[in-house]
């Protein structure tokens, strides 16, 4: 459909549907185009989409984490360490405990449709981790990852080989106001990326991005300090997870906003604009993440995925399932 907002018009179509509810949390995509989506709700599910820019991609299970011993609920961020091998987060809040994985398809065993299924395995307790969330990839070492901690106001660093934690950047940009007293707004930092060196993080609370330099290890550079690059409206209540743009978009903001059902661009000085969605429709209903396509027919599309209105219901009581949809940016400019 055309969205209102942007310089140029967009066109957002959906691919997958899953059954309402179902709360899709997290998205990154494979070298070879195919899509892996977590889900926070009602169940904690690895999934995967085969042919995400064909005109029947297919959705596959690959991991339900129901059964698991450490009572995992939802699954969050998930990002690619290494070619091929990408890891994610989840566990309980009744708990209050939570873990990290990996997907592994270069170690795979046959199964179709898939042909070889992934080696998924458990890689570490988050200890001292209040609130998982967004996942970053270190493209100066593969070997760790950049976890968000929502409720902590903090990014750690986890070491993949040693299964350890050790906090990365801490600042104040990263928290909310110890005087919050909404439960759904005691959300800092959310959605985490590394590119050309810095360390770009969302704040849901302050609907706010910044960036800050970090070292190869993803560790906080003392001597810079933090700015903005946006700032969404006050009408907007919520930013979420969020996307860095590429070649000519490099350095624009794709960000979703869960509760507000629509897909934004911010970038540094400009003012924000309404990149896909509406408030009073379903076509982006309670957007959560998203990530740019990798295949031959869709590097300029980004894929968004949804809650359908879980958290906070469209006009008040429309919800549906959690879906993926394609947002075509060929056309757009900010």
């Amino acid at each position: 459909m055309a969205t209102r907002g942007g310089r140029a018009r967009t066109r957002s179509v959906g691919l997958v549907n899953f059954p309402n509810p179902t709360w899709i949390e997290n998205i990154a995509v494979r070298s070879n185009g195919n899509l892996l989506i977590t889900e926070l709700l009602p169940r904690p599910i690895l999934y995967t989409v085969i042919n995400p820019a064909s005109s029947a991609p297919q959705a596959c299970l690959l991991f339900d984490f129901s059964a698991d011993e450490n009572h995992v609920e939802g699954l969050a961020g998930i990002a690619e360490a290494s070619h091929d091998v990408f890891f994610f987060v989840g566990g309980s809040m009744d708990t209050l405990s939570f873990y990290a994985w990996s997907v592994n398809f270069t170690s795979t065993v046959p199964s179709p449709p898939l042909k070889h299924d992934p080696i998924v395995k458990k890689i570490a307790d988050l200890k001292g981790v209040k609130l998982p969330n967004g996942v970053a990839t270190l493209p100066g070492s593969p070997s760790s990852v950049l976890v968000a901690d929502s409720l902590g106001g903090l990014a750690w660093r986890l070491d993949i080989l040693a299964g350890k934690s050790v906090v990365a950047a801490q600042v104040p940009e990263m928290g909310f106001p110890p005087n919050e007293t909404d439960p759904s707004r005691r959300v800092g930092i959310n959605g985490i990326k590394v590119q050309d060196g810095f360390l770009y993080f969302s704040n849901s609370n302050l609907r706010s991005m910044y960036k800050v330099k970090v070292g190869k290890d993803g560790t906080q550079d003392p001597s810079d300090n933090v700015r903005l690059v946006g700032h969404l409206l006050e009408k907007v209540s919520f930013l979420d997870d969020f996307v860095v743009g590429q070649g000519e978009r490099r350095g624009t903001i794709f960000a979703t906003t869960s509760s507000d059902n629509r897909f934004w661009a911010l970038a540094q000085g400009r003012r924000p604009v309404v990149v896909a969605g509406e408030q009073d429709r379903l076509t982006l209903a309670g957007s959560t993440a998203a990530a740019f396509g990798k295949g031959k027919g869709d590097k300029e599309v980004l894929y968004v995925v949804t809650s359908g209105g879980v958290g906070k219901p469209v006009n008040g009581n429309l919800t549906e399932g959690g879906k993926i949809v394609k947002v075509e940016l060929s056309a757009f400019r900010l």
